[in-house]
């Protein structure tokens, strides 16, 4: 392990934390809060600052990256992103218990979007933007953002980092440079998360302010899902709605289909298998769900804007909430939305869950090992956007899948052997919303509901879950294995 190249590189990562505190900061000045908020950003910042420059004394001349360096680097770097990042949360007693601070702002830049705060109205300006200000830098990636400025080694190793922080089985570079390929996917994630704030702003949603309409967009952007009300979306106009479900749509989308738009390649873009495989989802769920729903509203339009809405929202696990689905709505529409909660959305995109294209790749193996079962002698392969996958690709993606789903099996028993008093639904759910980074569930962790009647000890782990999640594994595992830390 390259210490000196990780060291360089987690501290330009808590400099890049310190500067964009300046945001919450200047947000808290101009609804002039109390000192103690503007306190508690500065004291963060000179925290920040302090240790980012202390790992940044000892340069390594090699910056050149190997995969477990850009394990590492992710994993160290968002695991203290989130241990500063809750620092004014609780320094200025938004939320006094650090432990819940974690929790929320893990949350927050994993893009889960799950709270343990009962009364939202009662956050300052400041820290309701600084949440979903969080889930806009988690989004796209915060040390993708890094990459865009960092100077970059000239075997192209940065990618190791891209490749560690992106979501899904297929991730590379856009263009031959690592910093344009940064570059170009936050010029889009920016472009597109303009479109919506001005979208929302001009709505007819009259007491969405500035503020509001940018909060309301950064966790779009983000799929994270941090709302400015307890009741989170639902009470806004059915035009709000509209807006940001179709957003969440966009948002849960691979950005390389964009990057093929925006330079021409509209054919390319609409041939992606993944995003038809997404497409097809998404539409189904609309037809069993509406089926089940549609009597539960005063009208047809209702009924199929609250579908849209909730598919929109789990399947890119944005997890905002138009309707209190985890209470009214009948069974079969619930057992949709828990399966869509495992699927996820589309690889490359800001969205959690498995991803489509690994779905996809799960149900293609499967098929064909039962073909292989019927014709021993039958030759059968694994296509996939047009490719023929590699075994090592089809093993990769099963693995992923057996390690997610033991996670997800430790974790529930753990959480229900420290909370003996909580219903598995709830246990079950919270840990599967988790590691998906969708937000609500099920239980007590309702539409509405939150996370704050766990130990603390519990929201430990479900902040451990959430970067693991979102880091989609191997990061973090890499932090745990002793050969990756041998410096050969």
């Amino acid at each position: 392990m390259k210490l000196k190249v990780l060291f360089n590189i987690v501290g330009k990562i808590l400099i890049l934390e310190a500067a964009v505190l300046l945001f919450p900061l200047l947000v808290s000045i101009i609804y002039r809060e109390p000192v103690i908020n503007k306190l508690s950003f500065l004291i963060t910042m000179g925290l920040l600052l302090v240790f980012g420059f202390a790992l940044n004394i000892i340069r390594s001349k090699d910056i050149r990256l190997r995969a477990r360096e850009g394990f590492a680097i992710v994993a160290i770097s968002w695991i203290l992103i989130s241990i500063f990042g809750a620092l004014p949360l609780t320094i200025s007693k938004c939320i006094p218990n650090y432990f819940d601070a974690i929790f929320e702002i893990t949350s927050g830049f994993t893009t889960t979007g799950a709270s343990v705060v009962t009364d939202i109205s009662a956050l300052s300006h400041s820290m309701l933007f600084w949440r979903a200000f969080s889930h806009w830098l988690g989004g796209m990636g915060v040390l993708v953002l890094i990459l865009a400025f960092i100077p970059e080694s000239k075997d192209g190793s940065a990618v190791h980092i891209i490749r560690a922080e992106s979501t899904g089985p297929q991730v590379g570079k856009l263009v031959s440079k690592v910093k344009v390929s940064s570059r170009i996917l936050y010029i889009i994630y920016f472009s597109i998360t303009f479109i919506e704030f001005l979208l929302l702003l001009v709505g007819p949603d009259k007491d969405i302010k500035v503020l509001e309409s940018l909060i309301l967009s950064f966790s779009t952007a983000g799929t994270g899902g941090f709302s400015v009300l307890g009741t989170s979306i639902s009470t806004y106009s059915s035009y709000t709605q509209y807006v940001l479900a179709i957003f969440m749509v966009i948002f849960s989308i691979n950005f390389t289909l964009y990057y093929f738009i925006i330079i021409g390649k509209w054919k390319e873009a609409l041939k992606s298998e993944e995003l038809r495989w997404y497409l097809i989802i998404i539409l189904s769920s609309i037809v069993i769900i509406l089926s089940s729903v549609y009597n539960l509203y005063s009208t047809f339009e209702e009924a199929f804007r609250h579908t849209f809405f909730q598919i929109s929202s789990i399947i890119s696990t944005t997890g905002f909430a138009s309707t209190d689905f985890a209470n009214t709505w009948p069974t079969i529409a619930k057992c949709v939305l828990i399966l869509l909660m495992f699927c996820g959305s589309c690889a490359g995109s800001t969205g959690g869950g498995l991803k489509i294209s690994r779905v996809a790749i799960l149900i293609k193996n499967s098929l064909r090992k039962v073909q292989k079962m019927i014709n021993p002698r039958r030759t059968e392969v694994v296509k996939f956007e047009k490719d023929i996958l590699d075994d090592t690709v089809v093993e990769s993606t099963q693995n992923f899948f057996i390690i997610y789903m033991l996670i997800i099996a430790s974790a529930t028993l753990l959480i229900s052997f420290l909370n003996r008093e909580t219903d598995i639904l709830s246990n079950f759910t919270g840990v599967l919303s988790c590691i998906s980074n969708v937000g609500p569930a099920f239980g007590k962790i309702g539409s509405f509901g939150d996370f704050s009647f766990y130990s603390n000890f519990s929201k430990v782990i479900f902040s451990i879950i959430m970067i693991t999640g979102r880091l989609e594994i191997f990061p973090i595992l890499t932090l745990f294995l002793p050969n990756a830390w041998r410096k050969k």
